[in-house]
Parts: structure tokens; C-alpha cells; sequence
């Protein structure tokens, strides 16, 4: 009996949700909020093909971890979700052939001073299009393409930022050796954490400054984050690791073997 399965390919750091479909203005949405304000935001849609676009739109909250894994639960279910404050124009837009259209949203904030922090939910972007079907093994596979629009609101400024290193670890990947440290957000506030290493011998030189990736972290999220440690020789060396988010910086000290 053949069995079928939707592959549904969501779309976070592109723009193209189908070969026709454009988002032509970003990923994210970003307010500076405050209690009882109403803020507007849009998405432009560009549709270039020769037919008609409808295009679905609904709202989840977003949450991931440093294992890859990501979820997108119901709308309002996490404590720091703001996707029940947010206003749909409508469901569903057409889209008309060779057209851009701008499609609204507002997000209107609960009239509560005790709101501080960052507060984030997701819509959902998703082209009503046939299926392509794909045959595997007596699998039909259908994939369909949807997109998340984060929309984040911050009320107020940052008092202070925290984190946790819930891991850390050493691979070799063809020979080249990388530190691995799993990072959690553990503050309120959204941040955006860049990890840089630097790598003194068993005498004390400097003998290597080396950079790794940036992730945005939302609170309570947790990220990996990888330094490569090319062109390092073997011998055992003393690792100081940097966790920096704009003036906020942590460290953390680790002996390392290469062999």
C-alpha cells in the first residue's frame, strides 16, 4: 500500500517561498514596544508568475535548541509569546500575476506597565500550491514550501543579560579540531552572542586568536555555536573562550589536547 507524507520545508534565512513567491522585505520584524501601544507592520509579497497567487497566513509561537531541534507550538502557549497580540489582515491573500502586494499586520500590546523584556511569536507564510509528488519506495513525498515571519517586540532597555553553558566539547572534522559550546539565554532579553577563542601554549604564548559564529538567542533558547581551530599543530594548549554580546562578556577556561 502506498503511503503519502507532506515534507513541509520551512523557510527561515531565504525568501523564496515558491518559485514564484517573493518576500521582498525581510525576515524579521522588530518593534520597540510599550504597554497599550498598537504597532503596525507588513509583509510585501511579490508574485512573479503568469498566474494568480493565494498565499495562507496564520500565526505559532517559534522555540529551538541547541540540538537543532525547533518547534512551533500553538500560538500564546509559551510565556513569552506575543503571538496573541498579533492582527492578521486576513487569512488568505490572491496575489495577482506580475504584482507585489503588501500585506498588513498590527500588533497591539496589552495595556500591563510590568512588561519588560522580549516577546516574540511567528506568521506563518504559506503558498496555497499543488503538491509535487515524489515517489520513493512506494512513499509519495509531497513537499510543501511555508516561511516564518518573526515579529519580536522589546520593552524597555536591557538591565542585564545572562547565560548558561549547558555544553561544551571537542571534534575533529577531517583533521581540523573546533570547540563546541552550547549556549542558553538565560535573561529576558533577546541576544545575539558571538564566541571567539584564543589558545596559549604550555608556556603561555598566544598562539592562535580564532572566531567562531553568531546566533540570535531568544530567552529561555539555547544555540551552537562552533570555533575552528584551523592550521593548529598537536600538543596540549590552554583554551580561553570569549562569549561576547555587545559590552556583555563571559568566559570560560578549558585545557585541550590535539593529537
Amino acid at each position: 500500500m502506498s503511503k503519502k507524507f507532506v515534507l513541509f520545508l520551512l523557510m527561515l534565512s531565504v525568501i523564496t517561498l515558491r518559485a514564484d513567491v517573493l518576500i521582498i522585505n525581510g525576515l524579521t520584524h522588530i518593534f520597540a514596544a510599550s504597554s497599550g501601544q498598537v504597532l503596525s507592520g507588513r509583509i510585501e509579497l511579490q508574485n512573479n508568475s503568469s498566474e494568480p497567487a493565494v498565499v495562507r497566513f496564520y500565526l505559532t509561537d517559534y522555540f529551538f535548541h541547541h540540538t537543532g531541534s525547533t518547534e512551533y507550538p500553538e500560538a500564546g502557549s509559551l510565556q513569552r509569546s506575543n503571538a496573541n497580540w498579533i492582527e492578521l489582515q486576513a487569512p488568505e491573500v490572491t496575489v495577482p500575476r506580475n504584482s507585489n502586494m503588501t500585506y498588513s499586520f498590527s500588533v497591539i500590546v496589552p495595556s500591563d506597565e510590568n512588561l519588560s523584556g522580549t516577546y516574540w511569536g511567528v506568521i506563518m507564510v504559506e503558498p496555497m500550491i499543488a503538491f509535487a509528488d515524489e515517489e520513493l519506495e512506494g512513499i509519495t513525498v509531497r513537499t510543501q514550501t511555508r516561511y516564518a515571519v518573526q515579529v519580536v517586540t522589546n520593552f524597555g532597555e536591557p538591565d542585564s543579560r545572562s547565560i548558561e553553558i549547558v555544553g561544551r566539547s571537542l571534534s575533529n572534522n577531517d583533521g581540523v579540531y573546533s570547540l563546541i559550546m552550547d549556549i542558553k539565554n538565560t535573561s529576558d532579553w533577546w541576544m545575539r552572542p558571538e564566541v571567539s577563542a584564543s589558545i596559549f601554549n604550555q608556556a603561555g604564548e598566544v598562539v592562535g586568536e580564532f572566531m567562531g559564529n553568531t546566533l540570535r538567542l531568544y530567552p529561555q533558547t539555547s544555540g551552537r555555536f562552533v570555533v575552528p581551530f584551523e592550521g593548529l599543530s598537536s600538543g596540549d594548549y590552554r583554551v580561553l573562550a570569549l562569549i561576547r554580546d555587545g559590552e556583555d562578556v563571559w568566559g570560560a577556561q578549558y585545557s585541550m589536547k590535539i593529537e
